[in-house]
C-alpha cells in the first residue's frame, strides 16, 4: 500500500504541470450555460489524449469518459459551464487569460469548476497508467447546465444515457474538505398583475411595482426568522431577480415579476414552504409557481425539471465516506476534514433526488469563485489528483446496480 501510494504520488506530481496548463486552456474557452461545445470538445480531446479507452460526449452534451470495467462504478464529475461573466470592469485579471502567479491559476470558472474539471480529467489518466482500476469502472464527467439548473446533466446520464453508478464524487470546491452535504433550493416565480393606465393618472390603475415592493419587503423581513440545521447551516430566502411587462414610458406595467431562491434546511417541507410564500404574498393576487426549467441544452436535448430540489446529508459512517477518509489519509498522512457546501450542487440530484452516495472533494473555496479572486492553487490541483486516483482502491465491495424507477 505504501508502495502504490508513492507511486501515485509521483504520478500527480508528474501531472502537475499539464493539468495547470489544461486550466489555462479551458479558462480561455468562454462556455456559459448552453453554450459549452468549445469547451466540451476540449475536454474530450484532453481525455483522449491522456489515453482513456473511451470519451464521448452523450445526447444531452455531457462529456463521458470511462477507464475500467469493474463492478464497483464510480462517477468523479466537475461541471464545464459558467455563469455569467457580468460586468468586465470589476474583474482585476483578464478572466480568459489564465494569468498563472504565485502558484496560482487564475480566470473565469477557475474555482467553480474548472480546477476540478482539470484535476479529475489528469487523474484518470493517472488511473489508467497505474491501473488502479482494476475492480471498478471509473467514469469521469464533463457535465453541462449546472449554472442554470444543477442536477439537470444527472437527470440526462441516469435516466436518458442508463449510465448508474454505485457512487459519485463532486469536485466542485470544498478548500480539500470532504463534503457530505448541502441545504435544497427552491426557485419560486412571484407575478403580481397590474393595471395598465396611463401614467398621467394612475390613480385610476394598480401600479404592480408597488405591490411586488411590499412583497420584497416581506421576503426581507423572513429571512431572519427561518430555521437552522445543526450540520447545514440556516434556511435563506432571497429576491435574485425582479421584472415588469414592457409597457412603454407612459403606462404602468401589466405585470411585474419577482424570482426569489429559497435554501431549505430538512426540518422543512414543501408544504410549508409553498404556505410561506402564500403568506408573504397575502392581500395580493399574486401567482405563485416553482419555476419550471425547460431549456435546450447546447445540442438540442429539451429535459424539464422542476426546480425544488430537496436538501441531503450522507452519514459520517457510511462506506463512501470511510473510503474518501481512507484514501485521504494514504494520501496526505493525515485525517480528513468533513464539511457542507453552502451553494447548491449536482447532489440534489445524484443523492437527493436519486440516492445514489455523494460527496464532494475540490481544490479551492467556495469563497473564491467571483471575479475579485477567481483562482486555484496548482499545489491543490497535484493534490487533488492524488485523492481522486487513489479512491478506486478504497471503495467497498458493491452489489450489482438495481436500476431505480424514472424519476422526474
Amino acid at each position: 500500500m505504501d508502495e502504490m501510494r508513492e507511486r501515485i504520488v509521483a504520478a500527480a506530481k508528474r501531472h502537475r504541470a499539464r493539468a495547470a496548463e489544461f486550466l489555462r486552456e479551458l479558462i480561455a474557452i468562454p462556455s456559459d450555460s448552453r453554450k459549452e461545445d468549445g469547451v466540451a470538445a476540449a475536454v474530450r480531446k484532453e481525455m483522449l489524449a491522456c489515453g482513456y479507452p473511451m470519451a464521448d460526449i452523450d445526447r444531452f452534451g455531457n462529456v463521458v469518459g470511462v477507464i475500467g470495467d469493474g463492478r464497483t462504478r464510480i462517477i468523479l464529475d466537475a461541471h464545464i459551464d459558467t455563469g455569467i461573466i457580468g460586468d468586465r470592469s470589476s474583474w482585476r485579471f483578464d478572466p480568459y487569460a489564465g494569468d498563472m502567479k504565485a502558484g496560482k491559476v487564475f480566470g473565469h470558472g477557475a474555482a467553480n469548476n474548472k480546477g476540478g474539471l482539470a484535476a479529475i480529467v489528469h487523474a484518470g489518466a493517472i488511473i489508467k497508467e497505474l491501473d488502479l482500476a482494476a475492480d471498478a469502472t471509473v467514469v469521469v464527467v464533463g457535465s453541462i447546465q449546472a449554472e442554470e439548473c444543477e442536477g439537470l446533466a444527472y437527470k440526462a446520464l441516469f435516466d436518458v444515457e442508463k449510465l448508474y453508478p454505485h457512487f459519485v464524487v463532486l469536485s466542485m470546491p470544498t478548500g480539500m474538505r470532504i463534503c457530505r452535504g448541502q441545504r435544497g433550493r427552491a426557485e419560486i416565480e412571484i407575478t403580481l398583475r397590474g393595471q395598465p393606465v396611463h401614467a398621467s393618472d394612475p390613480g385610476k390603475g394598480f401600479n404592480a411595482i408597488y405591490g411586488i415592493t411590499q412583497i420584497i419587503e416581506n421576503v426581507q423581513a423572513l429571512n431572519d426568522k427561518l430555521p437552522s440545521d445543526p450540520f447545514l447551516g440556516r434556511a435563506t430566502i432571497s429576491v435574485t431577480h425582479v421584472e415588469c411587462d414592457e409597457n412603454g414610458p407612459n403606462h404602468l406595467p401589466e405585470n411585474c415579476r419577482i424570482t426569489v431562491d429559497r435554501r431549505l434546511v430538512p426540518q422543512e417541507n414543501r408544504k410549508k414552504v409553498l404556505a410561506q410564500f402564500k403568506e408573504l404574498c397575502r392581500g395580493t393576487r399574486a401567482k405563485i409557481e416553482v419555476v419550471q426549467y425547460d431549456r435546450p441544452s447546447y445540442r438540442g436535448l429539451r429535459l424539464p425539471i422542476e426546480k425544488y430540489f430537496e436538501p441531503w446529508t450522507l452519514e459520517e459512517n457510511h462506506p463512501l465516506i470511510e473510503a474518501a477518509g481512507a484514501a485521504y489519509q494514504s494520501v496526505f498522512k493525515k485525517k480528513a476534514q468533513l464539511d457542507r457546501w453552502t451553494s447548491s450542487t449536482h447532489g440534489v440530484y445524484t443523492m437527493g433526488a436519486a440516492h445514489v452516495p455523494t460527496i464532494g472533494f475540490g481544490p479551492s473555496e467556495e469563497s473564491f469563485s467571483g471575479p475579485v479572486n477567481d483562482h486555484v492553487k496548482i499545489d491543490d490541483l497535484e493534490k487533488c489528483m492524488a485523492f481522486y486516483a487513489s479512491l478506486p482502491g478504497f471503495l467497498p465491495d458493491t452489489e450489482p446496480i438495481r436500476i431505480p424507477k424514472r424519476r422526474r
